[in-house]
């Protein structure tokens, strides 16, 4: 299958980009290209007119983030050395600060897929019943 717009929804191709995407952290754009997957407008299109595709493609982006989430300490023990003009061994900083902004988008986009799971703050959630009644006698 060539990358192309498809007009129909086909259940096949649906479920497949769904798999491909709970099990890779690459982004959209970079599966279609490695998998042939139709165009991103196409997808999004089938997102849109498809409440089946939307809840299943969902799931497979929560599975996404919590891939990228899991594989956010390897990214933090990634080391890149250099030697420098006297003969010792150093850590280079520009690794460094390019595997923290690795981390840091991946946290960020675990919190924005799976804020329950991933973000940092909780909500709780309350309902509350209250009579007329019971609210003109606690005014008397």
């Amino acid at each position: 299958m060539l990358k192309h717009e498809l007009s129909e929804y086909q259940e096949e191709i649906a479920e497949k980009i769904c798999n491909i995407i709970a099990t890779h952290t690459e982004s959209i754009e970079e599966l279609i290209e490695m998998y042939n997957l139709p165009k991103r407008t196409t997808i999004y299109d089938w997102l849109w007119k498809n409440d089946a595709f939307s809840n299943m493609y969902k799931k497979a982006k929560m599975r996404q983030a919590e891939l990228m989430a899991e594989e956010l300490e390897n990214v933090a023990k990634q080391k890149s050395y250099y030697v420098d003009s006297e003969g010792n061994q150093r850590i280079d900083p520009g690794f460094i600060q390019s595997q923290r902004l690795v981390a840091d988008t991946r946290k960020w986009i675990a919190t924005k897929l799976a804020p329950r799971i991933y973000g940092d703050k909780q909500t709780i959630e309350q309902t509350v019943t209250v009579k007329h009644e019971d609210a003109l006698k606690d005014l008397e």
